[in-house]
C-alpha cells in the first residue's frame, strides 16, 4: 500500500495535538465568529511550532464540522440567543452605551477595548454614558456547564452612580428581550 505525503503527515500528527486543535474549534464553531479561513488561520497559528501540524487535516476538520453546525442551525428556534442579544446589544449603542461583542480574551481586554471605542467616539464629539461587553472566557462558560454570558459594564468614567444606570439600562432592555443574562459589577460593588 503506497501513502501520499498528506496520509504521512496525517498519521504522524500527535494526538494530543489534534485532540487540541478539534477542541478549540468545536468552541470557536459554537461562538459563530469566525468562517471556515478564520478558523484555519487562528487554529493555525495556535500551532505554528509544530513541526508536523497538518493543515489540510484541520481545513477537512473545519469543513466537516462547520458544515454540521450550519445544518444543525437551522432546525433552531428563531430567534436565538445569539440575535436577541445583537438586538439588545444594538439597542444600547443606540442609548450611547458602547457594547461588544468577544470583547478580547479577559475581563481586562473587554474593559481596554471599550475604553478604545469611548476615546474615538470622544474625539469626534460623540459622549457615551458607559459600555458593556462579554470576552471570550464569559463565552466559555456560556457553552460551558454555567450556560450563563456574564455581561461587565462600567460608566465611562467609573462613576458608581452612573455605572449604576447604565447596569439598570442593560438589564431593562435584556427583560424585553426575553434573555437570562446575568450582570457582573466591574469595579462596582452591590449594596
Amino acid at each position: 500500500m503506497q501513502y501520499d505525503e498528506n496520509e504521512k503527515l496525517h498519521e504522524n500528527m500527535n494526538q494530543e495535538i489534534k485532540d487540541e486543535a478539534i477542541e478549540q474549534l468545536e468552541k470557536d464553531i459554537l461562538f459563530g465568529f469566525e468562517n471556515e479561513d478564520d478558523l484555519l488561520e487562528s487554529i493555525s497559528e495556535m500551532f505554528y511550532d509544530e513541526n508536523d501540524f497538518d493543515e489540510s487535516w484541520l481545513k477537512n476538520e473545519i469543513e466537516i464540522r462547520l458544515k454540521k453546525h450550519q445544518a444543525e442551525s437551522l432546525n433552531w428556534e428563531k430567534p436565538t440567543d445569539f440575535e436577541r442579544l445583537v438586538k439588545s446589544f444594538d439597542e444600547l449603542n443606540k442609548e450611547k452605551i458602547v457594547s461588544l461583542h468577544r470583547a478580547g480574551y479577559t475581563r481586562q481586554d473587554g474593559e481596554d477595548d471599550c475604553s478604545e471605542i469611548i476615546d474615538e467616539l470622544k474625539a469626534l464629539g460623540i459622549t457615551t454614558k458607559g459600555y458593556c461587553y462579554y470576552h471570550t472566557q464569559d463565552l466559555e462558560r456560556a457553552i460551558g456547564e454555567e450556560k450563563m454570558l456574564f455581561i461587565g459594564f462600567d460608566s465611562y468614567n467609573r462613576e458608581e452612580k452612573l455605572a449604576k444606570e447604565v447596569a439598570k439600562r442593560a438589564v431593562e432592555i435584556a427583560i424585553e428581550e426575553n434573555e437570562e443574562i446575568a450582570l457582573t459589577y466591574i469595579n462596582q460593588e452591590t449594596k
